[in-house]
């Protein structure tokens, strides 16, 4: 059974449970699910509809009418998903209603595993929409820890599922009533933004391909006698003045990661010409600034959590889109965190040894950079449920601040990033103890070493400033 880190280290516990482990198919009492699907409704499936209210709402209560023994396995599986995404997701100054001690991984853990438990009768078995639902949801639980391969596997698996109920194109809902024909639609897209996300996460080609995909996007359309539209996914800022759909523009973001992958790191790629990839590179890096440009300016990395103050479990979600959007830039500047190349120039123009070149509109990408790191320190806790999934993206805003920092020491914001790469070492420093990879380990090492390099860079101009015309004059004029 699979399990999910809860900051960097898991988190031990009793294998005791609240409600009898032994029952088959066995639920918590129904005022303690009922309190958490209020989470799971406000905090998250608002904003990524995994199902329809209503929907979800009737199986609840049809399953609690149920005797153990007599439910639907992949009900059961379904509610038990729904469960460990509310834990996942509820706010962290929030104490669980029933006042429990133990930590939310462990019933993150628990409800996972109770829907793992009969995932070969989810797969196997005929095939609905409540089934993909089911598997998409430990997909989303899933990816959340340092290790996706689980969540890899998953998802190419609901991806041939999907497909095998016709869910990529209209052709396969043309037969339901507008409510279940936009649900299946919602899943489906879902299941493709995990699918090119995970896939770039771990370096791997996606599954799906889109010009097999004929689906309207996830928009604000009326539905048929429904005036109040399809907003799900919606997000409005505190004071009401502005509003992004969120959904929509995690489902263009998708395209564009699947698109970083396959025109620049994909078999097919490395078989192109220098022209030929430099063209694809510049259509993606122009896809992604459209992309970013049409981000509302009260959404954007730096200003979104004091616009969002009031609903906190947004804050997350935005650090998780600006993440990708990061991601998927250092990738097409081939300046990651990751990227061997890269670092050996950085540690090479340090040492003097060698000139690094920067990346086109490195002024941008900094700013950027910086705006994240601003971002990820204002929403980061042991506990957030998106700390692996836009840990990348901090360690590459660190590098790419310190680069910076390296090459002008003097810039008008170097107060700032030099206070945020010393706190991205801190908490890198952190992540190396727990997690023992040597590549981390060097990285925190090159980082250091050019940290102090910056150091004496700055010692060294401030000591010239001093000891030239401008300490004179000031003494002139003290």
């Amino acid at each position: 059974m699979a399990t999910v880190e809860a900051g960097f280290a898991p988190i031990e516990y009793e294998p005791t449970d609240d409600y009898e482990s032994t029952t088959p198919m066995g639920l918590p009492p129904l005022e303690q699910a009922m309190s958490l699907l209020g989470v799971f409704l406000t905090n998250f499936n608002s904003v990524l509809p995994l199902f329809n209210d209503d929907a979800l709402l009737r199986l609840f209560g049809e399953c609690y009418a149920t005797l153990p023994q007599q439910r639907d396995p992949v009900e059961w599986a379904a509610i038990n998903v729904v469960l460990a995404l509310a834990c996942q997701h509820m706010p962290e100054d929030t104490s669980y209603p029933w006042g429990s001690a133990r930590p939310r991984s462990y019933y993150i853990d628990k409800y996972l595993n109770q829907a793992q438990s009969v995932v070969s009768t989810v797969m196997l078995g005929q095939i609905r929409l409540l089934n993909i639902q089911v598997l998409v949801g430990m997909v989303m639980v899933l990816q959340t820890a340092h290790d996706v391969t689980p969540a890899l596997i998953l998802i190419s698996a609901t991806i041939r599922l999907a497909h095998k109920i016709s869910l990529h194109n209209r052709a396969g809902s043309a037969h339901l009533d507008p409510v279940d024909r936009i649900q299946h639609s919602r899943v489906f897209w879902l299941a493709y933004i995990l699918d090119k996300d995970i896939s770039l996460r771990a370096g791997q080609p996606s599954l799906q391909l889109d010009d097999d995909v004929d689906l309207d996007l996830p928009s604000d359309i009326l539905l048929d006698g429904d005036n109040k539209g399809d907003t799900a996914g919606v997000i409005v800022t505190a004071n009401g003045n502005a509003k992004m759909n969120y959904f929509l523009m995690r489902v263009h973001l998708a395209n564009i990661e699947g698109g970083v992958y396959d025109f620049l790191y994909s078999t097919r790629s490395l078989k192109r010409s220098p022209e030929e990839r430099s063209l694809a590179m510049e259509s993606i890096a122009t896809a992604l600034e459209k992309w970013q440009e049409s981000i509302p300016p009260e959404f954007l990395a730096d200003v979104v959590t004091s616009n969002t103050i009031n609903n906190p479990a947004m804050a997350g979600f935005f650090c998780v889109l600006h993440a990708a959007s990061l991601a998927c830039i250092t990738h097409i500047n081939r300046a990651h965190a990751w990227n061997k190349q890269w670092l050996k120039g950085l540690r090479d123009h340090g040492r003097g040894t060698e000139t690094l070149q920067l990346p086109p509109k490195w002024e941008q990408l900094v700013g950027q950079a910086r705006a994240y790191a601003l971002l990820f320190s204002e929403t980061w806790s042991s506990e957030a449920w998106f700390n692996w999934m836009t840990s990348c993206s901090y360690t590459s805003s660190m590098v790419l601040m310190t680069t910076n920092n390296l090459f002008h020491p003097q810039h008008e914001n170097i107060q700032q990033d030099v206070h945020l790469v010393d706190a991205a070492l801190i908490w890198l420093n952190g992540a190396v103890k727990h997690i023992h990879q040597e590549e981390t380990e060097r990285l925190l090492a090159l980082c250091s070493e050019v940290v102090r390099k910056v150091q004496q860079k700055r010692a060294e101009a401030l000591s010239e400033e001093f000891s030239g015309g401008r300490f004179v004059n000031f003494l002139e004029h003290a």
